[in-house]
């Protein structure tokens, strides 16, 4: 019997699909690894992206034997009573977020949330705002203004008409990205500009809503001939937060944390106490006003959450 380590490029119901020599073979999980899943606080004991040791049968099916450590993953807390942790992928080199200047606006308070997970698993952060021919100067100045101070790389893009696309496939190339973001954004048109030959789906915009219908049903990897790899998320709507402390929340909007070094008290929360630096900076103008209130607004979600955890 042969057996290896491939990379998990999909998961469907019982199923992952790995990635092994060249070959997408369909696994299942070896009857030890189904019986622990039920106890494990993730909701699947597979990702995309996972390394995985398979065993091949005469008939070219697979089994998974075993998920090798991951050195990061991405994921969120689940709804529901059980609340298990989501994970999206795993072994990522970047997040890449999307977001449109139209059609839907951005939101970049969700674009926090996102960033403060991938703080957790110190995973950098790239933020690409699509439809930059849609958008006027002072669209682009918010954006701009908004991470002033903050560490977290920005593109401009166009995937109709492919300005920044360029520089934005060199940026990511040969690592692997995962691509998140709200339906609409233009995440598949994106990927067809870098990979024409994906010919992908795009789905039009839906008119009762304005925003965009799902194409993407499923996690998936894909590999383009230049070795990069790109995680396809389907598009995200909300987004839990899963495993951070209140107390650690500041930590992951790095300009306050830098800032936090001199405020009077530490730990600092920068919310209501005194002689606090960040807050200083914020009445000065020197940090946008609006990521400071996207920060109470996760401080205040990740507290209630403890308190309904205890």
């Amino acid at each position: 019997m042969k057996s290896g380590i491939g990379t998990v490029v999909k998961v469907f119901g019982m199923y992952s699909a790995v990635l092994f020599e060249g070959m997408r073979i369909n696994c299942v999980l070896r009857g030890r690894m189904r019986r622990e899943k039920g106890a494990s606080a993730f909701s699947d004991p597979v990702a995309v992206g996972d390394l995985a040791r398979i065993e091949l049968g005469a008939d070219g099916s697979g089994v998974i034997s075993e998920i090798l450590p991951r050195r990061n993953s991405f994921s969120r807390r689940e709804k529901g009573r059980a609340r298990k942790e989501d994970v999206i992928a795993s072994n990522l080199d970047r997040i890449v977020i999307i977001q449109s200047f139209d059609s839907p606006r951005p939101n970049l308070r969700f674009v926090d949330r996102l960033s403060v997970r991938a703080g957790r698993e110190r995973i950098p952060v790239l933020l690409c705002v699509n439809k930059r021919d849609l958008a006027r100067k002072e669209d682009v100045a918010a954006v701009m203004e908004y991470y002033d101070n903050a560490p977290i790389d920005i593109a401009f893009v166009s995937a109709r008409t492919g300005r920044g696309m360029e520089e934005f496939k060199n940026f990511i190339a040969g690592g692997a990205s995962l691509f998140v973001g709200y339906s609409g954004v233009g995440k598949t048109s994106i990927l067809n500009r870098l990979y024409p030959g994906l010919d992908l789906r795009v789905a039009e915009i839906s008119e009762s809503t304005g925003k965009g219908r799902h194409t993407t049903t499923n996690v998936e990897m894909i590999h383009s001939a230049d070795g990069t790899r790109i995680v396809d998320t389907p598009g995200l709507r909300e987004f839990g937060l899963a495993g951070i402390e209140p107390e650690r929340a500041g930590d992951y909007f790095h300009e306050f944390g830098e800032l936090g070094r001199e405020c009077a008290f530490r730990p600092c929360s920068h919310d209501h106490e005194p002689d606090c630096r960040v807050k200083s900076m914020v009445d000065e103008g020197r940090i946008c006003e609006d990521r400071y209130i996207s920060y109470l607004n996760i401080l205040h979600s990740l507290r209630n959450d403890r308190q309904r955890r205890y």
